[in-house]
């Protein structure tokens, strides 16, 4: 259902991509008048499952590598960090698997960690301090495919037990970052004994983590990050083991991912601690009018609407089918992001042309049936605190793309309809290819948009692809243009996975490969700054910047469009990332329950 793109800690920090079915950045959430409906667990009981419509399988489940929100989406349920915003007006971090917030020291180098003793993954081995720095030894291996995730850990120098104490981290940086606590505090755990039993990450030390040149000259962190890289890590109910409230159970290709709720949970506490679904099942339904049937047929049970005018008209009236609606605002953007490294786009007055041919109010009012907002920013539109608010919407505009195109050296010196220039010697026609996923509503706008291009001498077409596929192109170059979107985390926002130019090796987010030396230089300098005050000045200045280079064209924040089930109670709407709703709060009364589990 959701997604999008390539970025870690998902539900974490990072950015995270979305299918739509849904994608995935890093900006705060910080509209604190938003009003949740109260809890409604009074009489509450276990049991029944939901069963949520995914437009595809998620890449896969591993919460170190998974570069998607659905996957990211699905280890949240599995894994659990040191510190979680349970509390999910505020978002205030509370300790989890952690028995108390960190200990930092005044130069914010170090932080230790105390572990809580009682905690068990499903496999029914304790988790602890081990199992702390393996995950984190994993994630700073140059060689494991995290890229995204890893930037967010650039100055941990090493995590280690404090005298032997195998219930105390001491995390050491080598300088400080606003965001350390919450990066430390949200990776998700994996059992060590699950995914390394031959203790290979044992075998290399973190000074051997400090790039790919000397990571390449240990055969054990090339051997652990081969096998952790691999489809089998993804996948494999084995090796995911996790502390969390559900198991990872089976994954069928094509049709389904099921999670079981963990009889032997180790949380107890009566308000966060609390799951009441037996199964969580991601039930894969490429076709959306084939999923709109399997919901009216109460087959699924919650599922994100990708068409807006399925939403408006096709499923207006829900409750004949047994369902209900939602549209809560998610923290996202769409935008349309230019492969600067192919020469049609690295000059930004071409960028600027192409986004004046972006007519967003006919977008959003026939496609998105008004249920979207222009933005101009990679910051969250309702963050009043650190977004610009001095950057207009670029209007709908074809004489002005006429003249930047011509200014860029854009004519269609041979009257045959098309723009060319010459570029190394050699005449080169205006045309490209925009490379998607198979969401529908995105390909309808963008068919709308290769129309505007036409009308000027543009040529282009369409690539549609499969989510797997589609990722894996994107982070290797391998395209011109894409329409995509970003899901933001819930802290200040950090936009140096997307738009620092050291993210653009390695398969980073950075998949544009933009670069700007100021801007640079801003994204360090934020991340050392510990004034939230200073800190919104400089994201604004970036966002100045960012904006006159078109780093990205962005387009809109559509509101989510949602049908669940009516049997279903305490189904809570929150402006958060990934999805806006816990499924694990999700219950059923007893007589209106529709499926049994079999011990």
């Amino acid at each position: 259902m959701k997604h999008i793109k390539v970025a870690s800690l998902l539900l974490l920090l990072s950015i995270i991509f979305l299918s739509c079915s849904k994608t995935t950045n890093d900006s705060t959430n910080s509209n604190k008048e938003y009003v949740l409906p109260a809890v409604d667990t009074a009489g509450a009981v276990t049991g029944d499952w939901v069963i949520q419509r995914e437009l595809a399988d998620p890449q896969k489940l591993n919460p170190i590598t998974v570069q998607d929100a659905i996957g990211q989406e699905l280890s949240y349920y599995i894994f659990e960090r040191l510190l979680w915003a349970a509390e999910r007006t505020t978002y205030d971090k509370l300790p989890w698997l952690a028995e108390s917030l960190p200990e930092i020291s005044d130069d914010h180098l170090s932080y230790i960690f105390k572990l809580k003793k009682n905690i068990k993954f499903s496999n029914g081995k304790p988790l602890t301090g081990d199992d702390v720095i393996f995950t984190f030894k994993a994630i700073k291996n140059p060689l494991v495919d995290d890229a995204a995730l890893r930037n967010y850990f650039a100055s941990l120098m090493k995590a280690e037990l404090v005298n032997g104490d195998k219930y105390t981290i001491k995390f050491t940086m080598s300088k400080p970052y606003f965001r350390a606590k919450d990066a430390l505090g949200d990776a998700q755990i994996m059992c060590k004994e699950a995914v390394d039993p031959e203790g290979l990450t044992d075998k290399y030390g973190w000074e051997e983590t400090v790039d790919y040149k000397t990571a390449e000259k240990n055969p054990s962190l090339k051997k652990f990050a081969d096998f952790f890289n691999s489809e089998d890590a993804g996948r494999n109910p084995k090796y995911l083991i996790g502390s969390g409230p559900y198991t990872f159970e089976r994954w069928e290709t094509g049709q389904y991912v099921e999670l079981r709720r963990n009889p032997n949970y180790w949380n107890k506490d009566a308000l966060f601690g609390r799951s009441f679904p037996d199964k969580i099942i991601l039930k894969v339904v490429q076709d959306e009018s084939a999923a709109i049937v399997s919901a009216k047929n109460k087959e699924i049970d919650v599922m994100y609407l990708n068409k807006p005018v399925d939403f408006v008209k096709t499923m207006a009236n829900p409750e004949q089918f047994g369902m209900k609606n939602a549209d809560p605002t998610e923290p996202r953007f769409d935008y349309l992001g230019w492969n600067m490294n192919n020469p049609l786009f690295s000059d930004k007055k071409v960028r600027w042309a192409l986004s004046y041919l972006i007519d967003r109010n006919s977008i959003i009012e026939k496609i998105h049936y008004g249920m979207a907002v222009p933005v101009e920013s990679p910051v969250y539109f309702q963050d009043k605190k650190h977004i610009n608010p001095d950057l207009p919407i670029i209007p709908y505009d074809p004489e002005k793309a006429k003249q930047l195109l011509k200014e860029a050296g854009w004519m269609d010196s041979n009257e045959d309809g098309l723009l060319d220039k010459m570029i190394e010697g050699k005449r080169v026609d205006f045309k490209f290819t925009f490379l998607l996923n198979t969401n529908e509503s995105r390909k309808q706008a963008v068919l709308v948009i290769i129309d505007a291009l036409r009308k000027v001498g543009i040529q282009a077409e369409i690539q549609a692809i499969e989510w797997s596929v589609y990722l894996d192109k994107t982070k290797k170059h391998e395209f011109d243009a894409t329409m995509g979107a970003w899901i933001l985390t819930d802290y200040p926002p950090d936009e140096y996975q997307l738009f620092h130019s050291s993210q653009i090796a390695g398969e980073g987010s950075n998949f544009t490969s933009y670069r700007n030396d100021e801007a640079d230089k801003i994204m360090e300098q934020y991340r050392l700054e510990f004034d939230d005050n200073k800190r919104a000045e400089l994201i604004k200045k970036l966002q100045q910047i960012l904006y006159d280079d078109q780093a990205y064209t962005y387009l809109w924040t559509p509101k989510a469009k949602y049908v669940y089930g009516e049997r279903f109670r305490n189904v809570r709407w929150y402006p958060t990332p990934i999805t806006s709703y816990q499924l694990t709060e999700w219950w059923v009364p007893t007589g209106a329950q529709k499926y049994q589990t079999a011990n």
